[in-house]
């Protein structure tokens, strides 16, 4: 009898202990889901402002650019092609910016937001796709316009030098940009899926 009565309070301090330990591990995990979360919406607000940076400079571009080509008597043709290039690219980007404003880390569907980030991060990942071949075709389109327009001057050619140093820093700033827009949503995509691991 004295023997089944210290057994049973031995089973009752385990089941006791074991109870402690799960709340322990309950806690712990709402604090490592917490902190995923954190990090998670730190790194969306690193994003948001690397593409709003974009739409700042587009936004300056499309009409100074328009203006310029048109103040330099470059074709109609040209000068609203190039204007209707930045515009759609512009658009684009501030299409992307809108998708990731909505997402919400605290609460809501993971797999929905899950969902939109893999649409973002495709939409940079095929970007380069896109705009190399377009530059190329414009940078060509603009040297001939210049050649066209104003034979073999002397300023024709520092314009090119220019304009060919200007479109290497401007493809070296937003190869980084795209980079680190495809590393950040990989990053939170990476912890959303940890986190429905620990569902």
């Amino acid at each position: 009898m004295e023997n089944n009565r210290l057994i049973s309070d031995e089973l009752e301090q385990m089941r006791s202990q074991i109870n402690i330990l799960k709340d322990k591990l309950d806690k712990q995990n709402i604090i490592n889901e917490k902190h995923l979360r954190k990090s998670m919406k730190s790194k969306m607000t690193d994003i948001n402002r690397t593409i709003l940076m974009s739409i700042i400079a587009g936004v300056f571009a499309v009409p100074y650019c328009t203006w310029f080509f048109w103040y330099m008597k470059l074709s109609s043709l040209f000068v609203w092609a190039t204007a209707l290039m930045l515009i759609i690219c512009l658009a684009l980007t501030i299409l992307q910016q809108v998708k990731l404003k909505g997402l919400d880390f605290s609460k809501g569907s993971l797999i929905a937001t899950a969902e939109q980030l893999q649409k973002v991060r495709k939409h940079y990942s095929q970007w380069p796709w896109i705009a190399i071949p377009t530059i190329i075709i414009w940078v060509a389109w603009l040297e001939y316009e210049m050649i066209t327009k104003f034979g073999n001057e002397p300023y024709v050619i520092g314009f090119s030098c220019g304009a060919a140093l200007g479109i290497i820093i401007g493809g070296i700033i937003g190869a980084r940009v795209n980079r680190k827009i495809i590393r950040r949503t990989t990053e939170i995509l990476d912890q959303i899926e940890e986190l429905q691991k620990g569902e």
